[in-house]
């Protein structure tokens, strides 16, 4: 009976998430098309500038595959980083050290970029046919964590030397996505092999599985953090819908749904605000969502399929990925093109 009622709230509140969406409050400022394909980006907010990682099309190794630097105001194009033959997928910075981490999903290996200099520092885990998607800086250790579905584990690398440390494994598992909360000493991993869909909680400084938080939704994707309230956000692809965790229990707060066909995947949590932005790929669009109501208050059409959202704390205006072609390979007006999002 208590799983019923459960399921009867988190619907009702999913029903009044539609009815209660607001005018317009945000607008699309600027946008910057890319000549090759685009994953994930991320904001540097001490030179504020956007690093956006672009792979070649057709996914070609033999070509010299690039990093691109956009102006965090205009989106204009201000400089590219060559990461010789090895292509970028996923990207993370450590702002403290001005270094860049990318993650070569088809090569097995991560490169850490020196953005004074520009080195390049390729880092592999020794292990054949890893497979990284997910890449998350601790800055108060120094480390980064990067997660390996190919050999279900989290990587652990030493932001001092650039060196892999080891890797925390499950066998079972199926590591997408990744984050970590550096003042509680948690490294957070979704794992999609179970149709239960959970949320790994290691210990940053013992590597230790600590708990598995049960999403209720299968293939949970990334996840956001909010650190001062201690709630995870986990963006569900296959159900359509973004699932809140208190991250002291692990009990589900709330699932918010965000319609059919909705497909969210990359997302971001403004603390200030208490905005979460959500990039719902099929839909072509970013939802906002109110994380005190748990409601949908607008959704902003990108004329793109959105894949991944990175945050000015400042000015609070977000970026957006767009990648370039539907399922059926169908083009989109704005296909490998970064959004800047602002307050209207």
């Amino acid at each position: 009976m208590k799983q019923i009622l459960l399921g009867a709230t988190m619907a009702f509140a999913s029903v009044l998430a539609f009815g209660q969406e607001n005018n317009a409050n945000f607008k699309i400022e600027q946008a910057q098309k890319l000549p090759n394909e685009l994953y994930q980006l991320v904001y540097n907010p001490t030179n504020n500038l956007v690093y956006v990682a672009g792979p070649q099309k057709g996914f070609n190794k033999e070509a010299e595959n690039f990093i691109y630097v956009l102006d965090g105001k205009s989106l204009a194009i201000q400089d590219s980083i060559s990461l010789g033959k090895y292509l970028p997928f996923a990207i993370a910075l450590n702002n403290k050290t001005q270094t860049l981490y990318v993650g070569h999903s088809l090569q097995d290996a991560v490169s850490a970029v020196d953005l004074k200099s520009k080195k390049q520092q390729v880092i592999s885990s020794g292990k054949a046919k890893a497979k990284i998607r997910e890449i998350a800086v601790d800055e108060v250790r120094d480390k980064v964590y990067v997660s390996d579905h190919g050999n279900p584990s989290i990587w652990e690398i030493d932001g001092k030397t650039n060196t892999y440390l080891g890797s925390f494994d499950k066998s079972d598992a199926y590591l997408l996505g990744l984050n970590v909360d550096p003042q509680r000493g948690k490294v957070y991993g979704t794992d999609a092999n179970t149709m239960e869909g959970s949320i790994l909680v290691y210990n940053s400084e013992s590597g230790n599985l600590e708990g598995q938080f049960k999403t209720w939704s299968y293939c949970p994707l990334n996840i956001a953090l909010d650190k001062a309230g201690n709630r995870l956000f986990v963006s569900q692809s296959n159900d359509n819908n973004v699932t809140i965790v208190d991250g002291n229990t692990g009990d589900i707060l709330q699932k918010v749904y965000l319609g059919y066909d909705s497909s969210p995947i990359g997302l971001v949590y403004d603390e200030k605000s208490k905005l979460l932005y959500t990039a719902n790929r099929n839909k072509q669009e970013v939802a906002v969502i109110n994380t005190d109501s748990y409601q949908v208050v607008e959704r902003i059409a990108t004329k793109g399929l959105p894949n991944t959202i990175t945050l000015d704390p400042a000015s609070r205006a977000i970026y957006v990925t767009n990648k370039g072609a539907g399922k059926k390979g169908e083009p989109v007006e704005n296909g490998n093109t970064v959004l800047k999002i602002n307050r209207i």
